[in-house]
């Protein structure tokens, strides 16, 4: 039986920043998000937006964040662009 091919989720320093500020529990709402991200690469967010390089970045409201992120399906990896409070 084939193992199911398994993503990571990638940062950017900006969103890890963010993460050193938040409190503990705030933490790990955002570690579960992305962990879910990661689990399921082809989740569509509640709205999309378009980046600088014309790529498409699902936003999606989750508690009281909003993530921004796309999926790398070569790479096996969904970048999380940016967090922000809803």
């Amino acid at each position: 039986m084939p193992s199911r091919v398994r993503y990571r989720f990638l940062l950017t320093a900006e969103v890890f920043d963010l993460y050193q500020t938040l409190r503990l529990a705030e933490r790990r709402i955002l570690k579960d998000v992305c962990q879910f991200l990661a689990d399921h690469p082809f989740s569509e967010g509640d709205y999309q937006e378009v980046d600088e390089d014309g790529r498409p970045v699902e936003v999606l409201l989750k508690g009281n964040f909003l993530f921004a992120f796309w999926s790398d399906h070569s790479a096996k990896e969904v970048r999380i662009v940016w967090v922000d409070r809803a």
